[in-house]
């Protein structure tokens, strides 16, 4: 009798042991790049799925304009899944050069490759690359009044870096840094410096 009782006790305690080890649970995997930035996986995937259109402001200095100038544009940016996407923008600003007496308007208009280096961060680091036509026209005054007015197309290559900050789902904030490379194409002009350091911040409102 005295056997059969330890049998069942052994019995019993290994059962209890048992259940016991069938409640641990471990942890989910998560992925460490989210970890590390805070990042909600739901927000992620919300704003990878959408195009963004918002206005943009900045401020510009072509190399031997008098002085730096602001500008005010719009731009869509595309997702190419997480990592990459593709901005086509269009801005305007005018510069002065030869003490005020040659007046540059120029629409710049800029098609641009991003590559997001931490895709899984809220405040997201980018380097960007592209090439723009820059419709612009020229005026003249003072001592150049003489030269007719003119209009122009420059072609220019661009890069850059920036950052973007996701707020919310719909929306986003972004501010980048870019060196534009232009050669003027007037004759008027061809001693001039165009080459372009631009400073923008922006919007995106998802569509």
């Amino acid at each position: 009798m005295t056997r059969h009782l330890a049998v069942l006790f052994v019995l019993a305690t290994a059962g209890s042991a048992g259940a016991q080890e069938s409640e641990i649970r471990f942890p989910e995997f998560q992925d460490p790049v989210i970890l590390f930035t805070g990042a909600d996986p739901a927000t992620l995937a919300a704003d990878e799925a959408k195009m963004e259109l918002g206005p943009r402001l900045g401020y510009v200095k072509q190399g031997d304009a008098d002085e730096g100038t602001y500008l005010i544009g719009v731009q869509l940016r595309v997702p190419l899944g997480n990592v990459f996407a593709i901005e086509a923008s269009i801005d305007f600003h005018s510069s002065e050069f030869e003490d005020g007496d040659v007046e540059v308007i120029q629409w710049p208009v800029q098609v641009s490759a991003l590559w997001f280096v931490l895709p899984n961060s809220k405040i997201t680091p980018y380097v960007l690359g592209g090439l723009g036509w820059y419709y612009t026209t020229i005026d003249f005054s003072g001592s150049l009044s003489g030269f007719d007015s003119d209009t122009d197309s420059m072609f220019g290559a661009h890069l850059g870096i920036g950052g973007r900050l996701s707020i919310g789902k719909n929306m986003s904030l972004s501010a980048d840094l870019r060196f534009i490379f232009i050669e003027p194409n007037s004759d008027e002009l061809e001693d001039e410096d165009f080459d372009t350091t631009q400073f923008t911040v922006s919007l995106g409102f998802g569509i």
